[in-house]
């Protein structure tokens, strides 16, 4: 981000003490993505209806929540060369409209090439994941704007 124009309010958002957070907090929500699809099997085999239903929504619930962040603080500055894009909540509603849709053709493609079959918790998961993002977009913009 340090390459890019800011103006006053982005600069106090993206220096901000919440921003810092949410990095950390994203690197932290990827680790446990990562442990929790590598130990998926392990974690079914513990037969805990709980735990067997987060290891199966989990791969679709964190990367839809850390796609839509990922695209409204770091995609969207860098295409636009800036970061004024990121104070219009359109952009947010299209990378939220993109990432449901990802999620859905992921889906259709596990059906297509009988790598599975459509998954309804998968999508409820996913779009949890979004709503959480967006919440979060919208909280750090009220606390910056």
């Amino acid at each position: 981000m340090s390459n890019l124009p800011l103006n006053k309010t982005n600069k106090t958002l993206f220096t901000s003490k919440s921003y810092k957070s949410l990095n950390k907090s994203m690197l932290l929500i990827y680790a446990l993505f990562m442990m929790v699809y590598m130990l998926r099997g392990k974690l079914y085999a513990l037969n805990n209806q709980y735990i067997t239903l987060f290891a199966w929504t989990a791969p679709n619930l964190m990367p839809s929540f850390l796609f839509t962040l990922i695209g409204i603080f770091y995609i969207v500055p860098r295409i636009f060369k800036g970061t004024k894009e990121i104070n219009n909540p359109k952009f947010i509603w299209i990378i939220n409209v993109l990432n449901i849709t990802i999620f859905a053709l992921i889906e259709y493609l596990h059906v297509i090439f009988n790598l599975g079959v459509w998954d309804n918790k998968d999508m409820v998961a996913s779009l949890i994941g979004i709503i959480i993002a967006t919440i979060v977009y919208f909280k750090i913009r009220k606390k910056h704007a």
